[in-house]
């Protein structure tokens, strides 16, 4: 399980190290609608940070820090959402201290699981690379949407 969880990791990275022309250079990039990242923050997210994103989810109270409130990423962040740090942040490659423990799951990695299935080419592994950037960048556009106006 070791090996096959570090052949993973080295197909999750060397996807993201390739340029996405690269990937496929007949795609062109189109933005992120949130809604596309809806169902996953519901699915994946909201058993923690709970379906409004407060922090307050089923499954929070059994956690060793609280999860936090994702509708104050932009005000604690003097107003402008960094975009770039929520993705690095679901992408799970560089793990924030405040994670500890690493209750929070390594996403990037689920996703790229999910897409490569028992597979390791480096084609596959950058598609998979790719389809799992894709989903952390509709997650990250959904938690922008869901910004408190306060």
């Amino acid at each position: 399980m070791k090996k096959a969880s570090r052949l993973l990791r080295l197909a999750w990275v060397t996807a993201l190290a390739l340029p996405l022309a690269a990937v496929s250079s007949a795609e062109t990039p189109q933005p992120v609608a949130a809604e596309a990242g809806k169902a996953d923050f519901l699915a994946l997210c909201a058993p923690c940070h709970g379906e409004d994103g407060r922090g307050d989810g089923p499954a929070a109270a059994g956690l060793a820090h609280r999860p936090a409130d994702l509708t104050h990423i932009a005000r604690n962040h003097g107003g402008g959402f960094p975009d770039a740090l929520i993705f690095e942040t679901i992408e799970g490659l560089d793990m924030p201290a405040s994670h500890g423990t690493r209750e929070m799951p390594v996403w990037g990695d689920v996703f790229v699981g999910e897409a490569v299935g028992s597979s390791v080419s480096l084609d596959t592994a950058k598609k998979a690379g790719a389809e799992a950037g894709r989903r952390i960048e509709a997650l990250v556009a959904y938690l922008k949407s869901i910004q408190a106006s306060d």
